[in-house]
């Protein structure tokens, strides 16, 4: 097991003097971080260290994975895909995860397939803040993602205020149509669609929604053969009488 760990940076706003590198999008206003923070509504920078590495999503780039130091702080190599006007704010657990390095490799590699490219990169709908609490769901989380109708999935650790403000961008309109939905891409990162739940949803001929669980079926199972047993006792008791 591991520590799933949300490294946040606040965005400072640009000197003129300063340039985005590729992996990142150059058009953030100043403005976030100076005026919006009375409101709640700060512009941040986050990435994640589980398993040994730091994953970051920026644009252009796309995902990127480098060396996590295991004292924290940064390396050369992750300052790379990193905003220039950034400064540390803090590291915070989100919870520990059963994947290896490995299976690691393949959440992200869905991540990839899936939407989360350097050319979807937006700043309201789909930014590095984004890719951390949907990665750190999958990751959390894992094959209990497999019940579809459970919404109720949060990871209560993943501060609200760090993609507030992209969410209202979002709710105010801007639109790009590549809004992610963390929870059902979630999903597609923990690969639970090639997999079956505890319950079996299935519909009736008049269309309402059954549900079959496992554990039912075997309790209903244990319930018939239990009735047979009492039937071949009874046999058994009427022939000794004979």
């Amino acid at each position: 097991m591991d520590n799933v760990v949300l490294n946040v940076y606040d965005l400072l706003p640009a000197t003129p003097n300063q340039s985005q590198p590729a992996s990142q999008d150059s058009s953030m206003p100043s403005f976030f971080s100076n005026i919006l923070n009375s409101f709640g509504m700060g512009a941040y920078h986050t990435s994640i260290d589980v398993r040994g590495f730091r994953y970051q999503f920026g644009s252009g780039v796309g995902i990127s994975r480098t060396s996590a130091p295991a004292s924290g702080g940064e390396t050369a190599e992750s300052l790379r895909f990193m905003p220039t006007n950034v400064s540390y704010r803090e590291s915070i657990i989100l919870g520990q995860t059963w994947f290896e390095r490995g299976e690691i490799n393949e959440i992200v590699q869905r991540m990839r397939d899936d939407k989360f490219t350097g050319d979807n990169y937006h700043l309201a709908n789909r930014n590095c803040n984004h890719f951390t609490e949907t990665f750190a769901m999958a990751l959390i989380f894992g094959d209990e993602l497999v019940e579809e109708g459970n919404n109720n999935f949060r990871l209560k650790n993943f501060p609200a205020w760090i993609n507030r403000l992209a969410k209202t961008g979002t709710a105010l309109g801007i639109d790009d149509g590549c809004v992610c939905n963390v929870l059902a891409e979630a999903r597609i990162a923990a690969g639970v669609k090639n997999k079956v739940s505890w319950g079996i949803s299935s519909k009736t001929s008049s269309g309402e929604s059954t549900n079959i669980t496992q554990s039912t079926a075997s309790r209903s199972q244990k319930k018939a053969l239990t009735e047979k047993q009492k039937n071949v006792l009874a046999k058994l008791k009427t022939t000794g009488k004979k």
